[in-house]
């Protein structure tokens, strides 16, 4: 309740205040308790500062504006393990590797260079479509 709250803090009371003004007055006193809520929403709150957790670079943003679900990059170089995954070297130095072991005849050519899209998939984790390549890789991030 707001009136409790209030009474034990150093602050006066908005809403006993805009009672005290506009006892005869509702709709007056209505419109005091908007302004009060409306002063309290826009007052600048302290923020917590984010620490940094295990996967948080797979968690989507809360805001839309700021969700990246596609990128075009270039692939340096391609190399495969003996166990078939792929790892991938872009140009901007990160390192996305498959999640799924890459038959032998499937596999690209090492030091060729590759344009790429990696977008989000539907149910989380990443899909790079390469040109001229028709199928896709399921990849992560590795650096």
């Amino acid at each position: 309740m707001l009136c409790a709250a209030g009474a034990h803090s150093s602050t006066p009371d908005p809403v006993a205040a805009c009672r005290a003004q506009h006892a005869e007055q509702p709709p007056a006193h209505i419109a005091c308790l908007e302004r009060e809520l409306r002063a309290r929403s826009d007052a600048p709150r302290e923020e917590a500062v984010a620490q940094p957790s295990l996967g948080a670079e797979q968690i989507r943003s809360s805001r839309p504006e700021e969700s990246i679900e596609r990128v075009m990059v270039e692939i340096e170089n391609v190399t495969y393990g003996f166990d078939g995954f792929g790892q991938f070297r872009l140009t901007d130095g990160q390192i996305w590797k498959a999640s799924e072991s890459t038959p032998r005849e499937q596999r690209l050519e090492s030091g060729k260079r590759y344009t790429a899209r990696i977008q989000r998939g539907k149910m989380g984790g990443y899909r790079m479509y390469i040109e001229g390549v028709r199928r896709m890789i399921k990849v992560r991030r590795v650096e």
